[in-house]
């Protein structure tokens, strides 16, 4: 049996497929378990675009470099919102090209038991543009933070 099968349940309640595929969106819409972040607007001549199961925020004049710096950050359902609204407006503020799934759908199926290991509790990837801007973003951002699979998440199990 394919162990991701159960994210293809999660699709729509009528049919089978994958979440993202743009033939169902029941599940999917921005409305639906959506984080405070979609009520946000970005600043002028920013874009939010999708991209299968991410939203994009890229700022003016930047690209998404070839190779550098990326942050991935783990969040659990708990503390997801939380999360996302934390980097969304640290990365707005200091023009950081960021992706950050869009609903607590996505988090619940990054955070299952089969959830692909190159994905798995990774709600938000950041892109500083250099070394300096990379390690001030750990600091101010992740250092502390509860993951996934941090004990203190883990109580009860």
């Amino acid at each position: 049996m394919n162990k991701r099968y159960e994210q293809y349940c999660l699709a729509s309640p009528t049919f089978y497929d994958s979440q993202y595929s743009g033939h169902v969106r029941a599940r999917d819409d921005v409305q639906d378990g959506s984080f405070a972040i979609f009520s946000f607007s970005l600043p002028p001549m920013w874009h939010r675009t999708r991209l299968g199961d991410w939203m994009i925020n890229k700022p003016p004049g930047q690209e998404n470099a070839a190779q550098g710096w990326k942050i991935l950050v783990p969040a659990c359902l708990g503390n997801a919102d939380q999360t996302l609204t934390r980097i969304w407006h640290y990365c707005v503020l200091r023009g950081i090209y960021s992706k950050y799934v869009p609903n607590r759908l996505a988090v619940l199926i990054r955070n299952a038991k089969y959830a692909p290991r190159g994905s798995s509790g990774k709600v938000v990837t950041t892109y500083p543009v250099d070394d300096e801007t990379c390690e001030r973003t750990l600091d101010e951002l992740l250092l502390g933070r509860a993951g996934p699979y941090d004990d203190r998440m883990l109580t009860g199990y």
